[in-house]
């Protein structure tokens, strides 16, 4: 049965540590349900882009720099009232914290200290609108250089046209997750062909693996729907 794309997740993440950020990105792109719309690492960024951007869901730090996430889900709420938000706490809560957060229209408060298999479920279980709540878990987050590099860390979007044109055409396909077989099937060519269109492509834009490549080319969408909106 093909996979409605109606279905999908909008996602929407504010995380201020960008290596952290990766890592729930890393885990989140390989879901074909999951559409990653746009990233901030401020809460006043985030209110301002969620008009844009719309996604369903919102997975939000609990301390940002500029603001709380408590603040920032009950503004978004007021003029967002189906979105979903996930809130990431960076210790264990009390019963009377946590009634607060719910009250406040939150369904999911998940510690950063649990492992990312528990936030993947809460944005799951969360889509319909159920509430999600498992902040006992102690599963530490292992995101270490080794485990989950920076992607793409000095983010540049010119280096996207240093590729050729069948290249970004390439590229566009991998970032929707078409399989390499079928890119060499829908462009008429060769699996190799396309395999070397890959290589080449990774190599041009500074990284390793098809999920930092997918992440990057939601990096560049969400550029330019930046630039589109300041112009």
């Amino acid at each position: 049965m093909a996979f409605n794309i109606n279905n999908k997740i909008r996602l929407f993440i504010t995380v201020e540590q960008r290596l952290y950020r990766d890592a729930v990105l890393l885990d989140l792109v390989h879901q074909k349900d999951i559409d990653i719309v746009g990233e901030s690492s401020e809460g006043a960024e985030t209110l301002r882009l969620l008009n844009y951007f719309t996604p369903s869901t919102l997975i939000i730090e609990e301390n940002l720099k500029d603001m709380d996430g408590l603040t920032i889900a009950e503004t978004a709420l007021l003029k967002h009232p189906s979105l979903t938000i996930i809130l990431l706490v960076d210790t264990e809560i009390n019963q009377n914290r946590l009634a607060i957060y719910l009250d406040a229209g939150i369904k999911s408060v998940i510690a950063k200290t649990q492992s990312l298999k528990d936030l993947n479920k809460a944005v799951n279980y969360t889509r319909n609108g159920q509430i999600y709540v498992d902040v006992a878990q102690s599963s530490p987050l292992q995101t270490s250089q080794n485990q989950h590099p920076h992607i793409c860390a000095n983010f540049n979007a010119t280096n996207f046209y240093s590729l050729s044109e069948r290249e970004q055409e390439v590229a566009k396909f991998i970032a929707n997750h078409v399989p390499l077989k079928n890119i060499a099937e829908e462009l008429g060519l060769s699996h190799k062909t396309i395999h070397t269109y890959k290589e080449r492509i990774l190599i041009k834009l500074g990284i390793e693996r098809i999920p930092e490549l997918v992440i990057y080319m939601k990096r560049l969408h969400f550029y330019r729907a930046q630039e589109a909106e300041y112009s």
